[in-house]
């Protein structure tokens, strides 16, 4: 089994049990296969910790039952899932609330008010009823899960980590190297991910998973490299 704090590859499809519908998957041919498939969307196993809490309760629970390169399948109640669905929130508005925003009830919408984020169930005259329930509470999910790889190597799982955080760059392109008496991790990303305000934030959101998950290391430095190359193109 997989133990917690271990850094993962993760594999998975979810489903609603009752419909057979695809909810979320890491994969490209199972997102065509149900006709979910998003062109430009990145599909890749996901970077986990195990027991970091990232997921849903079900998600984090089955997990931790799985073994390397085994293909697990799960069913997942409500509560373990999106939870229970809760009638109080379903909820009845004057149709001239949305019309002040310039919004046309339709039924399947998503709308806001109030800062909360529901879907319209109905439009009845003058009335609106909205469903703020999470789409998915009150289902029965099904989960098909394996574990790909599991990270032992500091380096690689600093790697992972650090990729997590960087949407659109490839492992093989983060360099990262390991200065184990000083418990110090060096990683250099490709030149299109040095600048920028969301890059440097990625950076810090990094370097916080790599100090909490990675044993031993206590400081991670980012190199920033610029070459006469670059000046000369």
């Amino acid at each position: 089994m997989v133990e917690r704090g271990q850094v993962a590859l993760v594999e998975y499809s979810l489903y609603v049990k009752d419909t057979g519908e695809l909810i979320d998957t890491t994969l490209e041919a199972e997102a065509k296969l149900y006709r979910k498939y998003v062109e430009g969307a990145s599909y890749e196993p996901e970077v986990v910790v195990v027991g970091e809490g990232r997921f849903f309760e079900g998600f984090e629970e089955a997990l931790e039952n799985c073994e390397v390169g085994v293909e697990r399948e799960f069913e997942i109640p409500p509560e373990k899932g999106f939870g229970l669905r809760d009638p109080a929130k379903v909820k009845t508005f004057p149709r001239r609330i949305f019309e002040k925003q310039s919004v046309r009830p339709e039924v399947g919408k998503e709308v806001r008010v109030n800062d909360e984020v529901g879907r319209i169930l109905a439009v009845e005259g003058g009335r609106v009823i909205v469903d703020f329930n999470h789409a998915l509470a009150g289902k029965v999910l099904k989960l098909k899960m394996r574990v790909v790889k599991v990270f032992s190597d500091p380096v690689e799982a600093a790697r992972y980590l650090i990729k997590r955080r960087i949407r659109g760059a490839r492992p093989d392109d983060i360099k990262v190297s390991l200065e184990a008496d000083q418990g110090r991790i060096v990683a250099e990303l490709p030149k299109e991910f040095r600048v920028g305000r969301d890059v440097q934030y990625a950076k810090a959101l990094a370097a916080h998973d790599v100090l909490k998950h990675v044993k031993g290391v206590r400081e991670v430095v980012f190199v920033d490299r610029f070459t006469s190359d670059e000046l000369r193109g």
